[in-house]
């Protein structure tokens, strides 16, 4: 095995220097924090550093007994210091900024503290608009340590009842950028854990690289988790790629690996640590990840191989990149080991030899694989693509712009023309850290009385999009875009197929009682509305002519209206308008009534 010893010697030490600095940086938390939550005993359904589909989960999820409504409490001094409504991402959420410089985060809140809360409605009411970002001053919220602040609920990016949770710092080491801290780590929390954590997949990957500098990579043997002392053929470079996770006591969830290591003949060439993490790195995970299996499966593979774009660098000692070369025929013995932050381990051993003749090549469908063997392409395309520079792509009727640092590695930059109106964009088994921006020539025989509703859509991965769905190839998503002068510009986080559509339909309307209804004694009302092409861009409500604040929960595309008699007169029969706009100027109005 090619190793130098020496510098194994040297970077062995690198990591405990870094984590001791980056220790410097970090705020006492030992005794400082209460619980969030008045339940026995605390228990998680989520936690901090957990490899989600595009990010690295930031925070604690704490259960609350499956439903909503479960008491939030401060957990420490302080005062509110941002409050943020919104359908998506931590919906309602609370920010508390405490006198030794940290910030705890409460997110998927149902209801805010009376105060408040009247406070949100009333900006809500003056702007109508429900999804507000409101900065506080130090004076406005003040909170004591075990004060109540909301209520534990499912608003916003959730599966269900949960309290999101994070402790953030701002961190010289980062350029005093945002970090979250891994509470599991500093032990802020009694959370029981006896379980070890589990295997799920492993995976050998062989790798090479061409002339021309381009990786590659071929699955070469692959087990089931419950697999051990395997013996496995591989080729003379190879990595590995691992599917693991943590159980605790008493929650059926799936929880993060704390620290991975592996090691060949007993001497380490890889671990990763799970340390706090800077909020502008999540998105980071598609690099730390087998990409193409998650793309196409929807499985998320640690791999040892890093990538040269990959800056998480303080998390990983890997002095052979991740690669692992055999110079001899002899049986090397690999190990895996995965700890949880209470120090469970699990560990799965593996007997490896080198067998000549498992050359690493890639075929033309992994190449082009998201394209259907029914489309007949009339134009194809190659170029090179580096992820350390700016590049640009031209080819007939299309402009593409990648900005540096848009991609981990270098690749051959694959585009094929399917036909006036499609275009496949490399392959989505190749991920993308920051958006490309696609300027497309509109085809001939789009009217240019339709030019305002033309928009771009992207085929859906094999595997499962962001929101843990399965997705469907034949299903096409909304990415946008903008047309002027005869060209749509548009800009996406992901390669894959895409489409230029016209969209004209208007959203659709539905209410959740018949028109005329007698609703005395209803404590709400709501309105069910969809777009099946450009998605929704805006709606308001308005009952007897007076706009009324409409709670949007994305997830069950629903608009949920309070019957509050402050604001709606009772005992006489109202008249009811949703209006609600697409992102292509597409309108539906609404009009019903019901007595209350």
């Amino acid at each position: 095995m090619k190793i130098n010893l020496k510098r194994i010697l040297a970077l062995i030490t690198a990591p405990v220097s870094v984590i001791f600095c980056l220790q410097a940086q970090v705020p006492d938390f030992s005794g400082y924090y209460a619980k969030p939550l008045a339940i026995e005993p605390l228990t998680l359904s989520g936690s901090m550093g957990e490899f989600r589909a595009t990010h690295f989960h930031t925070g604690l999820d704490f259960r609350v007994g499956g439903v909503s409504g479960v008491p939030v409490f401060s957990v420490a001094d302080g005062y509110i210091s941002r409050i943020t409504v919104s359908p998506g991402g931590y919906g309602n959420a609370l920010q508390i900024t405490h006198p030794n410089g940290t910030v705890s985060l409460y997110g998927h809140l149902e209801a805010f503290a009376p105060a408040v809360a009247s406070y949100v409605e009333e900006i809500q009411y003056e702007r109508q608009i429900f999804e507000v970002s409101l900065d506080c001053a130090p004076d406005q919220f003040p909170v004591r340590k075990g004060q109540q602040i909301g209520k534990a609920g499912n608003t916003g990016d959730s599966a269900g009842p949960h309290l999101h949770f994070e402790i953030r710092y701002r961190d010289s080491l980062y350029e005093h950028a945002m970090v979250t801290a891994n509470l599991l780590q500093y032990c802020v929390y009694d959370i029981e854990d006896t379980l070890p954590p589990e295997f799920r997949v492993v995976h050998f990957y062989g790798f090479s690289t061409r002339k021309d500098g381009i990786s590659q990579t071929r699955l070469i043997a692959g087990f089931q988790g419950n697999r051990n002392n395997v013996t496995v053929n591989v080729p003379d470079t190879f990595f590995v790629a691992v599917d693991a996770i943590d159980r605790m006591n008493n929650t059926w969830s799936r929880m993060g690996i704390e620290k991975w290591e592996f090691f060949l003949d007993n001497s380490l060439f890889f671990r990763y640590s799970n340390m706090d993490l800077p909020l502008d790195q999540t998105r980071y995970i598609l690099s730390q990840i087998y990409y193409p299996e998650r793309s196409r499966n929807g499985r998320t593979l640690l791999k040892t191989w890093i990538d040269p774009g990959n800056v998480m660098k303080e998390r990983i000692f890997a002095p052979t990149e991740g690669l692992l070369t055999l110079s001899d025929t002899i049986v090397h013995n690999l190990s895996i080991k995965v700890y949880d932050a209470a120090g469970n381990v699990a560990e799965r051993k593996f007997k490896i030899r080198k067998r000549n003749g498992l050359d690493v090549l890639v075929d033309r469908e992994e190449i082009s694989g998201i394209i259907p063997d029914t489309v007949i392409l009339r134009q194809e395309y190659q170029q090179y693509i580096y992820w350390n520079r700016e590049n640009h792509f031209v080819a007939e009727d299309i402009c593409i712009e990648l900005p540096e640092r848009a991609l981990y590695r270098d690749i051959l930059f694959v585009a094929s023309r399917v036909d006036d109106r499609q275009w496949c964009l490399h392959t989505s088994d190749d991920p993308l850290h920051l958006p490309m921006t696609v300027a497309w020539k509109v085809p001939g025989d789009i009217p240019r009385t339709l030019h305002e509703k033309i928009l771009v859509l992207r085929q859906s991965d094999k595997g499962r999009d962001p929101h843990m769905q399965a997705a469907d190839p034949r299903s096409w998503r909304p990415v946008g875009g903008d047309c002027r002068d005869n060209v749509v510009t548009f800009r996406t986080n992901a390669f894959g197929r895409f489409m230029i559509a016209v969209d004209t339909i208007p959203p659709t309307i539905s209410a959740s009682f018949a028109r005329g209804a007698d609703l005395r004694g209803h404590r709400s009302v709501y309105f069910t509305i969809k777009d099946e092409c450009s998605g929704i861009a805006s709606y308001s409500v308005f009952i007897d002519g007076n706009w009324i604040l409409g709670i949007h929960d994305g997830k069950r595309s629903r608009i949920t209206c309070r019957l509050d008699s402050q604001r709606i007169r009772k005992g006489i029969k109202h008249q009811v308008l949703v209006k609600v706009v697409d992102n292509k100027n597409n309108v539906t109005e609404f009009n019903t009534e019901f007595l209350w």
